[in-house]
């Protein structure tokens, strides 16, 4: 089979679609499948795949440093147009996966698109959510969207039920992300106390993702302050590129005075991201704007325990009580947290735990077979 990828979102660009889109792809043609990949293009940055075209590109939205980005024409716009495909599938969303439907539209070939993000969440960064509510984008880029697709697949129950709710009557599935289970195992440790310069006896809290208001970093840092007051061994190290709140939450350790054990390490090589998880105690997330988050997977891969916020996107991920906790609020959270830096036998059974639940619910195979049947659905 020949599938198109269209893309708003891919490699070297660290970020859960990216690294999503990237997976599924060399599934595909491990399987024998020729995958086409159309993204933007990233300065400085030169494909090694033949099979990935981009496509220059400006940004739409200023306060959105890797999204909204409008493809401008360049050589590779006749390859999409005359190449044969049998399907094209989008991810993102956005302006790349428009057009992707405007070619399958051209070409007369079924359009499938993942919808990766809840778009509401991120009305603050257009004109500071004056011009667009968090409705207004629902209705605009779900149930619009969605409705033009021939069919639609949601990385979790979470924004199935989201697409559903919206009236959206489209072929839908729901269709996990994965990670490269080998990746991620027997990796050797010392990476971050090493670059960030913390005592080897020292426990690291680690989180990973854009440091944008809708990640709710700041949560993480006021709850760190109760665990800190308790476990002054512990350190709370933030991975991800800052979307503008890495100043505020600098600004918020040092008035909450543990400022000296709040490290940003902002954007890393996806390359590095396996280190930075194999030297972490323990990961945390707090962020409810998630569909299905690969960095709660990558770090169960990683043999984690993980403490998070209730949501339905950490189905499958987190089960309280085995391989992590789910909580409510700071308190809980921070009580979950230091329940695992108290006891080191609970944190090795949990990750155990981690590890196991992953490789169970998130197959490569299983999942890139349900992806295949899918397709078929339309061909």
């Amino acid at each position: 089979m020949r599938i198109a990828y269209f893309t708003d979102n891919y490699l070297p660009q660290p970020s859960g679609v990216a690294t999503s889109v990237d997976y599924f792809a060399r599934s595909l043609r491990q399987n024998g499948h020729t995958v086409y990949i159309f993204a933007p293009k990233v300065r400085g940055f030169k494909d090694t795949d033949s099979f990935v075209f981009r496509l220059p590109s400006i940004r739409v939205i200023p306060s959105l440093p890797d999204g909204a980005r409008l493809p401008l024409p360049n050589k590779n716009i006749s390859k999409m147009i005359t190449q044969e495909f049998d399907i094209i599938h989008s991810h993102g969303n956005g302006a790349f996966s428009l057009l992707g439907l405007g070619v399958a539209r051209i070409r007369k070939v079924p359009y499938i698109a993942t919808f990766h993000i809840q778009v509401n969440n991120f009305a603050h960064y257009f004109f500071k959510g004056k011009l667009l509510r968090p409705k207004l984008m629902n209705r605009l880029f779900l149930k619009q969207f969605a409705q033009m697709c021939d069919g639609v697949i949601s990385p979790s129950l979470k924004m199935h039920n989201q697409l559903t709710e919206a009236g959206v009557d489209k072929k839908m599935e729901i269709i996990p992300n994965f990670v490269d289970l080998d990746k991620f195992s027997k990796v050797e440790k010392g990476f971050l106390h090493k670059r960030i310069k913390i005592p080897k006896s020292h426990q690291i809290l680690l989180s990973c993702g854009r440091v944008g208001k809708e990640k709710n970093f700041a949560f993480l840092v006021k709850t760190f302050s109760l665990i800190y007051k308790d476990y002054p061994k512990a350190h709370l190290v933030i991975v991800g590129p800052d979307w503008g709140e890495t100043k505020k939450l600098k600004t918020l350790s040092k008035l909450l005075k543990i400022n000296s054990n709040v490290h940003f390490l902002g954007a890393v090589k996806p390359s590095d991201m396996p280190k930075i998880y194999a030297d972490a105690s323990i990961f945390i997330f707090a962020s409810k704007s998630e569909v299905h988050p690969m960095v709660a997977i990558e770090a169960s891969a990683s043999s984690l325990p993980l403490v998070v916020l209730e949501d339905e996107a950490y189905q499958g991920i987190v089960i309280n009580g085995k391989n992590g906790f789910i909580t409510q609020d700071e308190k809980s959270f921070a009580a979950a947290v230091l329940k695992l830096l108290k006891d080191p036998k609970k944190r090795l059974r949990f990750g155990k735990n981690s590890k196991i639940i992953v490789e169970k619910n998130f197959k490569a195979e299983e999942l890139t077979n349900k992806l295949l049947k899918f397709y078929g659905r339309f061909l």
